[in-house]
């Protein structure tokens, strides 16, 4: 036989001598996590976004709150011009009613000393 194919025959012999074992037992060790990788790609940035929420959430909250102030301002200035309104409106119906009342007196002047002559 050439060296050639003793090289190969002795090769195969050896691997036949020695059982293999397998190598991702060793690997599977070393190997970092899913969850260690995905934090070392993304981890910065997933933090990022969840700061940017929540300042987001805060910003939100904050108008929220302000509109929230906002509308109760308006309904007591709504609340304040209805009331006036109703002032007013009273009022002038009240001075509508002396004045009709004072349009009757002298409604009853005009024909008092014409029906008297």
């Amino acid at each position: 036989m050439s060296s050639v194919a003793r090289k190969g025959q002795s090769m195969s012999r050896v691997e036949q001598v020695e059982p293999k074992q397998p190598a991702k037992v060793e690997t599977a060790a070393a190997e970092p996590s899913i969850d260690q990788v995905r934090e070392l790609l993304f981890g910065q940035t997933q933090r990022a976004n969840e700061q940017r929420a929540q300042e987001l959430n805060q910003a939100i909250d904050g108008l929220r709150n302000e509109m929230i102030e906002r509308f109760r301002a308006m309904e007591a200035r709504m609340e304040e011009a209805a009331v006036e309104t109703a002032r007013r409106h009273a009022s002038t119906i009240d001075s509508i009613g002396l004045a009709i009342g004072d349009l009757g007196a002298q409604v009853r002047k005009l024909a008092g000393p014409a029906g008297g002559k």
